[in-house]
């Protein structure tokens, strides 16, 4: 199945979809007069599979059609709607996280069409909060206090701003670089100050911790996937042990779960039922390194004879988290048979 599917319903609309077809391999065009059971047939299946729908018809057409398929924002595909003259490209669905704004672009583009995007933040080239979480990889916790942070800044407000992250700042031209020390005693000062009216803050601290620094003032909390697991545990452990491990763990060092970007052990842990079912609940590909891998930085950590020769290593955790990458912030954590070690990016 191709990532985006254009449905046309007109003899022009049928030429014009032909044409974008012909444009990218990655568009699949359909015209109604000529799909058994008719475009609306098709749409159940390509709302939920398919990156984009492009609708060669009338807004109201498109809108009659996937209203009942529309879930959220983070979720729904990019849905674009195209005059059958082509002349102009409607954004209609998913602006942001779900690409119609930069699609909508490039098809103008190649059509030497008119872009219409009627996303406010866009409107005023100012970065929205999701497409700024997007572009570097945050997770956004609340998509509801994006939402108010975004409306601040399309209304001008005085927003701050502070990251535990290498990344550059959010593009907007009303914002205040803070630093964590300004949240110890500075921040009602510097709030009245600036008259910061919101706060975007990038941390991979707990949840808790950062909505008790910014209070009273509305917040969005990002967070970087920039933490890697090292994971050794004993046979048969299950994934609700597993998952109580590495909460305990995380907390010990006040690190978010969401945070975690990779999990990691022994290739003799391939196959612990456990670890892959924790994995899986993050939605993670585990990597495990084997033996030979880890005997070659095993020197630089704490040794158990024990765990020597029970998997042939004097250590798992900590070298697996150190060969995923970062600095070994947790260097080991026990919880009834699990072992965690967390390296920081």
């Amino acid at each position: 199945m191709k990532k985006i599917a254009v449905y046309s319903f007109t003899e022009k609309g049928n030429l014009l979809g032909e044409k974008l077809s012909g444009l990218d391999s990655q568009i699949e065009h359909f015209y109604n007069a000529k799909t058994a059971g008719g475009i609306r047939s098709l749409i159940p299946d390509d709302f939920k599979n398919r990156d984009a729908l492009i609708f060669i018809s009338s807004t109201g057409i498109a809108v009659r059609m996937i209203k009942d398929y529309i879930k959220d924002k983070t979720q729904d595909p990019a849905v674009l709607v195209i005059d059958d003259l082509g002349r102009f490209v409607i954004s209609l669905l998913s602006g942001h996280l779900g690409g119609a704004n930069a699609l909508t672009e490039k098809i103008a583009k190649l059509l030497g069409a008119v872009s219409v995007i009627t996303t406010a933040s866009d409107g005023r080239n100012i970065e929205a909060v999701d497409l700024f979480a997007q572009k570097n990889n945050y997770a956004i916790l609340s998509m509801e206090d994006a939402k108010i942070i975004t409306s601040l800044m399309v209304d001008g407000k005085a927003i701050g701003f502070c990251s535990e992250d290498k990344a550059p700042p959010i593009n907007y031209p009303h914002l205040f670089i803070l630093h964590e020390k300004d949240f110890n005693s500075h921040l009602k000062a510097l709030t009245e100050e600036k008259k910061l009216e919101g706060l975007i803050i990038v941390s991979n601290k707990k949840r808790e911790t950062v909505s008790a620094l910014s209070r009273p003032l509305p917040i969005v909390h990002l967070v970087p996937k920039n933490l890697n697991l090292g994971i050794g545990l004993k046979k048969g452990v299950d994934k609700e042990t597993v998952a109580e491990a590495v909460k305990k763990a995380l907390d010990s060092i006040n690190k978010d779960l969401i945070a975690v970007k990779a999990i990691a052990s022994i290739d003799l842990k391939q196959n612990e039922k456990g670890l892959l079912e924790f994995a899986k609940e993050l939605k993670i590909s585990p990597v495990f390194f084997s033996k030979s891998q880890i005997e070659k930085i095993e020197d630089d950590f704490e040794k158990s004879e024990f765990v020597k020769k029970t998997v042939g290593v004097y250590n798992v955790s900590a070298p697996s988290a150190f060969l995923l990458g970062g600095k070994i912030i947790l260097d080991k954590f026990k919880h009834e048979g699990v072992t965690v070690s967390v390296a920081e990016e």
